[in-house]
């Protein structure tokens, strides 16, 4: 379903992943306001006629009991699929303010710098087909090695304890 004119696929898959998170949401899941601030279109500059949007994406959470940890393992496994580049070592996943109501609860407000790219291609009513574009998933498997790492032959004094994937498997 569209909102005020916007489909933008990963806030939906945001909000999803937070209200599966978090049970009170379960209860109360107008608590869980979500919209966009500080948006940008970006231009491909290549032949297509392909986009993208650049924009902060702001997650309030009104009344929040759970754990904030709770919270934040839920918005990284979701950028794992969804925005992996915030995930780079040393870089901010996302940044958060929290309005303590008492021992119990919080007004929480995540802050997630995203990008959504759009394709665009021409259809046979002479108009065009949007559709947005979800992030590789995975980008690659945790089990596996990056590509080209092969162990060096003859390398001695060093054991491994895991199945390295062989050429071809």
């Amino acid at each position: 379903p569209s909102t005020c004119g916007t489909d933008v696929l990963k806030l939906n898959t945001l909000r999803v992943a937070i209200a599966e998170a978090l049970p009170e949401l379960a209860r109360s899941p107008e608590n869980l306001r979500i919209w966009i601030e500080r948006g940008a279109g970006r231009c491909q500059g290549t032949p297509a006629d392909a986009f993208s949007f650049a924009f902060q994406a702001n997650v309030l959470i009104v009344e929040m009991a759970s754990d904030i940890a709770v919270l934040s393992h839920a918005v990284f496994r979701w950028l794992r699929i969804n925005q992996p580049d915030l995930l780079t070592p040393g870089r901010d996943g996302f940044s958060f303010d929290a309005d303590i109501l008492d021992n119990g609860s919080a007004d929480v407000l995540l802050q997630i710098q995203l990008t959504q790219n759009v394709t665009v291609a021409a259809n046979d009513r002479g108009g065009f087909t949007l559709a947005y574009l979800p992030e590789p998933d995975p980008l690659f498997a945790d089990d596996l090695g990056f590509g080209g790492l092969d162990p060096v032959p003859g390398l001695s004094g060093v054991e491994v304890d895991e199945q390295i994937p062989q050429p071809g498997q």
